[in-house]
């Protein structure tokens, strides 16, 4: 008898054990969620492209071999220039001769002009003593182109005087902006061929650009002074800001190396900055140029849900999830306008695990 009170018991015991874990498991089907409603926020539409920081005022000087031998550098690294300061000169044999050929003709023809006139006025004494000589008449008109002649002889030599000058002066190679001479390399200076290597470099270290390229489709978005939103992966925490201050007008020329397949046209753009910059010059950025911008109403970009071509939310009505479809918008990585479906007092579940489904009863948190 004891034994069947014993089993009795121990079932007893099991079916109460048995029921205690189906009732949690009945209580706990109802799933705590939490919700968002409508937020009206500035959102940005925006262009991402890759971009390089650059030297905003930049030279290099290369080798000019037809100028003739480097006979003299007057600058050294690290010096400051201004514009027009010399750099460079060359020296050319054969333009010393040209001016000394030049200078002697020009010499000559003068000689020989004033020898005309001499005749000139010569003849022209006689004639007045012998007006129907008709000898004298010719010879007085043979004088007289001559010494025309000779005076456009003595003009283009001029001429040329001038532009032997204005080569001479051309082998002084100044300087375009002012700024600091960052390297001379005067081994470059004594080869005898162009390299592609520059003899000298001049810029400012203070004032830097970010150049990069964009897609003839974006460039009907942007135009200048267009706010941007400087990034690089070398400092990830930080960020600058500036203004698109230049948008080219012809594409970028492809390289030989590039693929004639390639059918894609890029525009250069420059980004000019608002603020100082710590890095250096050929830093990789990422140029985020803000195209649009607008105040509208926006949920956490996980609130939102795809499937069959569809945007939908889950909102929580009468205590269970309703499944509701959305027409979005602007999109960033933190949240997402929504432009129907939903209203501002609908309590939208924000991050729904995969086992929320349409009429499931659901807590908010």
């Amino acid at each position: 008898m004891k034994k069947k009170w014993i089993v009795i018991g121990v079932i007893t015991v099991i079916v109460l054990f048995i029921g205690i874990n189906v009732w949690k498991n009945l209580s706990s089907s109802t799933i705590k969620v939490e919700t968002a409603t409508l937020k009206e926020e500035v959102m940005k539409e925006t262009v991402i492209t890759p971009g390089t920081l650059k030297l905003d005022k930049e030279q290099y000087v290369y080798l000019q071999p037809e100028k003739g031998e480097v006979a003299e550098i007057y600058v050294e690294e690290g010096e400051q220039v201004k514009k027009n300061d010399k750099l460079i000169r060359y020296e050319n044999k054969q333009l010393d001769l040209e001016k000394q050929q030049n200078e002697l003709q020009i010499r000559s023809t003068a000689l020989n002009l004033e020898n005309i006139r001499k005749q000139h006025q010569d003849i022209d004494k006689e004639l007045e003593k012998d007006k129907e000589n008709d000898m004298l008449q010719q010879e007085h008109d043979q004088i007289k182109l001559d010494q025309q002649m000779t005076n456009i002889e003595l003009e283009q030599a001029n001429l040329q005087k001038e532009s032997i000058s204005s080569q001479i002066e051309d082998l002084i190679v100044k300087s375009d902006v002012d700024g600091t001479v960052l390297s001379v390399n005067e081994e470059t200076s004594t080869q005898s061929q162009m390299s592609e290597q520059s003899i000298i470099r001049i810029g400012s270290l203070d004032d830097v650009v970010v150049e990069g390229t964009i897609s003839e489709y974006d460039t009907l978005n942007i135009s200048e002074d267009q706010e941007v939103i400087l990034t690089s992966d070398a400092v990830p925490d930080e960020e600058w800001t500036g203004k698109v201050s230049f948008i080219g007008d012809l594409p970028e020329e492809k390289g030989l190396g590039m693929e004639q397949s390639d059918s894609s046209v890029l525009y250069p753009i420059r980004v000019t900055l608002d603020e100082d910059i710590k890095l250096k010059p050929g830093f990789k950025m990422l140029i985020e140029i803000v195209t649009s911008e607008a105040k509208v109403q926006t949920l956490p970009i996980n609130a939102v849900q795809q499937g069959d071509d569809k945007n939908y939310v889950y909102v929580v009505k009468g205590g269970k999830a309703t499944r509701a479809e959305v027409k979005i918008g602007s999109v960033d990585s933190e949240k997402i306008e929504i432009k129907d479906g939903i209203t501002k007092d609908d309590k939208v579940i924000v991050n729904p695990s995969d086992s929320i489904t349409e009429g499931m009863e659901v807590t908010i948190k």
